[in-house]
């Protein structure tokens, strides 16, 4: 006769553990991500359009395709093989975290200073380059930018002066300056408040495109603020790409004539790795940012290496080589066309001097690239 209270056994196999694991992770993400909604809807607000775009940023495309089938059955991506591929819990969690498993690297890199430099990929080493010269971009303290908004007045059109332009320079972070050339209440200690409404990098881009047109090459910049339109409608700086893709998208729909659209930054490096010395004259040392979030950005390298090989033979020691960013937003708006390239210009702590310098020297490589693809295309040279 059996006891009053009666015991049982439950048999647990290989298989049974293992689905028992990947339910409770499967379960423990979805709570993770409920819980995230629960709290970005608070107030009675949903996602905002920013979090939405970082969340479809670290989706592939073909993720997102197969996601919208689920809702859409009619919609037939054809790019099942990523996902199927792709472990599902694996891709909770990264999504959850920010923490991929099959990369030791992203546990530390946004943790550890100076780390975060792994989601770089250095295509083109220059001369004594090593890891930290490494090009880094940061965001300036937000009591920089207020208080420091250009009028929305339109700017006058640019005159052009002689046949057709053919590049178009512009500046993303328009407002990126240098240390020297700002007051003194700009410590040495503060690189990030390299920031002025005045003295900044549309003055390289200016120099450039002067500089071009004594080469023969029609060019014009951009004098738009992207930082102060950002700045007046109450939107994060991180969107300042979004603003200029504008600009591109009107240039290139007015301009069938363009054919190279650089967007000119400062590094946020300091002088010793920014600065190059040749025939006895300091110049700002450039690189060349390639976004690898770009599907294409093969295409938009090969201009890249032209430019950086004839300015690197012109002026050796001048740059410092390409890198490419495949991590976030690394797009770039390279995107919208193979000629869209990115070029930092000096760091923090060059003088505007070193970078008319280096301004010349870009333009020399630029017209120089240009004018071998008219002859090589049977081409001549216009007047």
């Amino acid at each position: 006769m059996r006891g009053k209270y009666q015991g049982f056994v439950v048999n647990l196999n290989g298989a049974n553990v293992e689905r028992i694991f990947i339910v409770l992770s499967l379960g423990t993400a979805v709570m993770f991500i409920l819980v995230g909604l629960l709290f970005a809807s608070k107030a009675g607000k949903g996602l905002a359009s920013e979090q939405v775009s970082k969340l479809s940023v670290s989706m592939s495309s073909g993720i997102l395709s197969h996601a919208l089938e689920y809702e859409i059955p009619y919609f037939n991506s054809g790019a099942k093989d990523e996902l199927s591929n792709k472990n599902l819990a694996s891709f909770a969690f990264e999504l959850v975290t920010g923490v991929n498993p099959d990369d030791a690297r992203t546990f530390l890199g946004h943790e550890l200073p100076g780390f975060d430099l792994f989601d770089t990929t250095v295509l083109v080493a220059g001369k004594d380059v090593g890891l930290t010269d490494i090009p880094v971009e940061s965001s300036p303290p937000p009591e920089v930018l207020k208080g420091n908004a250009v009028p929305a007045t339109p700017s006058p059109p640019i005159m052009t002066t002689k046949g057709k332009k053919v590049v178009f320079l512009y500046n993303t972070h328009d407002r990126e300056s240098f240390l020297p050339e700002l007051p003194i209440s700009y410590t040495h200690n503060e690189p990030n408040r390299a920031m002025s409404t005045q003295i900044n990098v549309t003055n390289i881009s200016r120099r450039i495109a002067q500089s071009l047109e004594k080469r023969g090459l029609g060019a014009e910049y951009s004098t738009v603020d992207y930082t102060g339109i950002l700045e007046r409608e109450n939107r994060p700086y991180s969107l300042s790409y979004a603003e200029s893709l504008k600009t591109l998208k009107q240039v290139l729909a007015s301009n069938h004539d363009v054919r190279y659209l650089i967007d000119i930054h400062r590094d946020s490096l300091r002088r010793g790795s920014t600065t190059a010395t040749i025939n006895g004259k300091t110049y700002a040392r450039v690189n060349f940012v390639m976004g690898m979030q770009n599907k294409n950005w093969e295409l938009n390298e090969k201009l890249a290496l032209k430019i950086n090989d004839c300015i690197e033979k012109k002026y050796p020691g001048i740059s410092k080589g390409i890198f490419g960013k495949n991590r976030g937003d690394a797009e770039y708006n390279q995107s919208v066309s193979p000629n869209v390239i990115l070029i930092e210009v000096g760091g923090v702590d060059n003088t505007m001097e070193e970078c008319y310098r280096t301004a010349d020297a870009i333009a020399d490589a630029v017209a120089t690239v240009y004018w071998d693809a008219e002859k090589a295309n049977g081409k001549s040279t216009p007047k």
